[in-house]
């Protein structure tokens, strides 16, 4: 009898053992990849703030100033902080040529609300770059690598030229290419998107049409690109690539694909040309996409108007997108603001 007791007492002591250890494992995952816990316990990075001469006028003297941030190297906010803002750069290089920026966003993340604030930049968008003067936001990346003869300087002259348009600290930054981009979609088996009215690709032959599509990356990829076919224009491209990023969020986070988190955010790093998020921290932006609600995720184009003006790198008469920064001011306090 004393040994059966034994036995039974000892089965206790080994099913106790392993439930302490799951719930510490449990303790241990919520506190190192839960969003709003796994944020506030790291180091934030600001990598960029805004010049205090970004708006004044031309500058063209060109050895005075650099078109990329004075330093790479990033300071830390460790106040306990759990919103951030990250970059989305996509350039239209392939393999290693000299790239301008396709796709800006600034994405604006509050993990303790679980709320994002994605705002898109035209890149026609007319900003004053230090040491050129007055040109396209996306020339900024050519500048940097061009300056500097490598392409992460670059990603720092985007990175500074969005902070300074919108007066706000950068945090994170991701960077991707059309052919990281068309492989990381079908990674993840494609994207299901709809569509509200066709679209006819103005190059190639193809028309999506209205209600739901299945895309490889390559269709993806054409579907954010075409622009000519879209009654708005550049703006109805904007608003498409919003919607792929928002469908990659949810492919990601579906149960096919949950699982294969880790796998994914390893071929995330061979797609990705360059990023300073770490594994946790995109493992914590993924946990954070499940719960993230439709109106918790608030998409706004940089308001503006068309014009034309010349061009000091060109040294002729461009179409800029003039950014309106009184009306961004007043739209701006709920979405980069907490």
């Amino acid at each position: 009898m004393k040994l059966r007791n034994w036995k039974i007492k000892k089965r206790y002591i080994y099913l106790s053992a392993a439930l302490l250890l799951l719930v510490g494992a449990g303790l241990y995952m919520y506190w190192r990849f839960e969003p709003s816990a796994h944020f506030r316990n790291t180091d934030i990075p600001v990598l960029a703030i805004p010049e205090e001469d970004s708006t004044s006028p031309k500058v063209q003297n060109e050895a005075q100033t650099d078109p990329s941030p004075q330093s790479s190297t990033p300071t830390y906010n460790s106040s306990q902080q759990t919103s951030f803002n990250i970059l989305i750069l996509g350039t239209d290089a392939r393999d290693h040529e000299a790239s301008r920026t396709d796709v800006i966003m600034l994405a604006h993340v509050n993990s303790d609300k679980k709320t994002i604030s994605l705002i898109s930049i035209p890149r026609d968008t007319q900003v004053n770059i230090a040491g050129v003067g007055y040109t396209k936001i996306n020339h900024a990346h050519i500048l940097g690598e061009m300056k500097h003869g490598d392409s992460h300087s670059g990603t720092l002259a985007s990175i500074q030229a969005v902070s300074n348009l919108f007066s706000c600290s950068i945090n994170y930054y991701i960077k991707t290419d059309f052919e990281g981009f068309e492989h990381f979609i079908d990674t993840i088996g494609g994207l299901d998107v709809h569509l509200d009215k066709p679209i006819k690709l103005t190059y190639g032959d193809q028309t999506f049409p209205a209600g739901d599509n299945h895309l490889s990356g390559a269709e993806a990829l054409n579907l954010v690109r075409e622009r000519k076919s879209l009654p708005g224009g550049d703006f109805g491209r904007q608003a498409n690539q919003a919607m792929v990023l928002k469908e990659i969020m949810h492919t990601v986070i579906k149960p096919q694909n949950i699982t294969k988190l880790p796998s994914l955010i390893s071929q995330v790093r061979e797609d990705i040309l360059d990023t300073n998020l770490s594994d946790s921290d995109m493992i914590s932006l993924a946990w954070m996409a499940k719960d993230v609600k439709e109106d918790d995720l608030q998409y706004v184009q940089l308001p503006g108007h068309s014009g034309k003006a010349m061009d000091p790198i060109v040294k002729s008469e461009l179409y800029y997108w003039i950014p309106d920064m009184d009306e961004w001011a007043k739209s701006s306090e709920h979405l980069l603001e907490d």
